[in-house]
């Protein structure tokens, strides 16, 4: 297969960025960190939702830097419509300031570095060692980048019997294939594409399979608001709500669905609160406006939703947590590309030094096709 996302020069120079970055930081006061990412990979939703955020608190005057990493495996198939096989690294850095007690202002950036991984054999291992079913991987060459989409996938086994009465000899198309097949790129001569009213590059099969790549992602932009609310629900009391919003510039042409278009996404996150010894929860949904509404051969729903709650522990400065994402599906009418995703993540947040550092374990359930298969999610945070 082709060489692994971490086996190049980018993404060592990235890494290295990163962690000389974090390095070269004073110590300071440990923030309580929250996940950004990694929920998605951008090779698979195509479009970044924002998701909820501001679970965390802050007063004013505190500037907070944050870098974290995100690594996402995606193994996503349906035959004669799609196959998304590869590994996304996304590196991460934010800044944050209170204007005042109620609002705070911030931006964030991505690095993004896409390719084959180097995780398949192991996963594949994990799998077998728990009994867990396999669903085509070991049958596909571990490692490699391969992104396709088939528009016509369901006329294949059509055209293939009206190719067999018009054709003295027959020679078998390359669709319909077995179901284990890599996906094959067909080239449509220019007068057929003339004739059938239809642009080359959709039809019939788009395949973004080119090696690894790497980008910068998509710059956001946030104002958060927080007000305090205290409401006795019986069993909990909800402490304070948050209101978001989030605006995000395009990234760049040289990942898969790096350029598109810009977006707006609104939030509130309802807090409970958090105490030393105790349970909490956050319950947070977003909705965002997408501009762009179709890539490549894709038509994208013009907005995504999302809800995210969360609940956690606090015992001596370490944070026990578990949340759940819900993702509205990313792509109209593509059979299971057109599911919502769901996920989950569980992990840990605690103080070293004069930072905080904050780990997850990320895995999707319910359905398969619209998230990553297994994500990881690192992170520290200090105030300045």
């Amino acid at each position: 297969g082709s060489p692994g996302v971490l086996d190049g020069p980018t993404g060592v120079r990235g890494l290295a960025f990163l962690l000389g970055t974090i390095l070269l930081l004073l110590p300071g006061q440990p923030a309580h960190a929250y996940i950004d990412y990694p929920y998605a990979a951008t090779f698979q939703s195509i479009r970044m939702p924002g998701l909820p955020r501001g679970a965390d608190r802050w007063k004013e005057g505190d500037a907070t830097v944050q870098f974290s990493a995100g690594w996402m495996n995606v193994w996503s198939i349906q035959s004669d419509r799609f196959i998304l096989d590869g590994e996304e690294i996304r590196l991460n850095a934010s800044l944050s300031y209170g204007l005042t007690e109620r609002i705070r202002i911030g931006v964030s950036a991505p690095y993004i570095i896409q390719g084959g991984g180097i995780f398949d054999h192991t996963i594949e291992g994990f799998h077998s060692s728990f009994g867990i079913t396999q669903g085509q991987r070991d049958r596909f060459p571990r490692n490699k980048f391969n992104v396709s989409y088939e528009p016509l996938g369901p006329y294949y086994p059509y055209l293939m019997r009206l190719e067999r009465l018009l054709l003295d000899q027959y020679s078998p198309r390359l669709y319909p294939r077995k179901r284990t097949d890599p996906p094959l790129d067909l080239v449509l001569d220019p007068e057929s594409a003339y004739l059938s009213g239809t642009q080359p590059h959709y039809w019939p099969e788009d395949s973004l399979g080119a090696g690894d790549r790497s980008g910068y992602g998509e710059v956001r932009f946030f104002v958060d608001y927080q007000q305090p609310v205290m409401v006795d629900l019986g069993l909990t009391i909800l402490d304070s709500a948050v209101f978001s919003i989030q605006f995000a510039e395009e990234g760049s042409s040289s990942v898969v669905a790096g350029q598109t278009g810009r977006s707006l996404s609104t939030s509130v996150v309802l807090r409970s609160p958090e105490r030393e010894g105790a349970m909490y929860w956050n319950l947070g949904v977003s909705y965002t406006m997408f501009e762009r509404r179709e890539f490549r051969l894709l038509q994208l729903p013009a907005q995504q939703w999302s809800v995210r709650p969360r609940i956690g522990y606090r015992i001596k400065g370490l944070d026990l947590f578990a949340e759940y994402v819900y993702l509205s599906r990313p792509v109209k009418d593509f059979g299971r590309l057109s599911d919502d995703g769901h996920q989950i993540a569980m992990g840990f947040s605690r103080p070293v030094g004069g930072y905080r550092l904050e780990f997850a374990l990320i895995e999707n359930l319910i359905t398969y096709s619209t998230t990553p298969d297994i994500g990881l999610h690192i992170s520290i945070r200090r105030s300045l």
